[in-house]
């Protein structure tokens, strides 16, 4: 087989030359520039490097909102009806033991998928109704 042939030459693809002259002043250009007073000095809009600083010196504490007490009590009290331990009813949740333990201590964070299925597993109501009944 020959390759005596074959143009081995660099080809280049999807390349074009610049059509305008988009070329940076030189230092001399832009000082002789500022000299005349033909030079218009913008100040650099940089919001995202103030949001970082707000964010790196943020001293404020926030923390997520609990359950809270009372729903683990029902939680606990409920359990111990049924007779079942919170490994039980962590594997009929499907999920770890650490996370029934958080429900019943009210540290957790609040999963209305979970406590929905809490509900149906221990017959019991845990949440209190948002909408309070009005009398006339």
């Amino acid at each position: 087989m020959s390759y005596g042939q074959q143009d081995w030459g660099v080809v280049k693809i999807g390349q074009r030359k610049s059509r305008t002259n988009n070329k940076k002043p030189t230092k001399k250009q832009t000082q002789e520039a500022m000299r005349t007073g033909n030079v218009e000095v913008r100040k650099k809009n940089n919001n995202e490097g103030r949001k970082m600083y707000q964010l790196e010196n943020d001293n404020e504490v926030r923390k997520h909102q609990t359950l809270g007490v009372s729903v683990g009590r029902k939680i606990l009290q409920a359990r111990n009806a049924k007779k079942i331990t919170q490994k039980q009813l962590a594997q009929q949740c499907s999920v770890k033991v650490t996370v029934i333990n958080d429900y019943e201590r009210g540290k957790a964070i609040p999963d209305n998928r979970l406590l929905t299925r809490m509900e149906r597993i221990l017959g019991v109501s845990l949440r209190e109704n948002s909408k309070k009944k009005t009398r006339k």
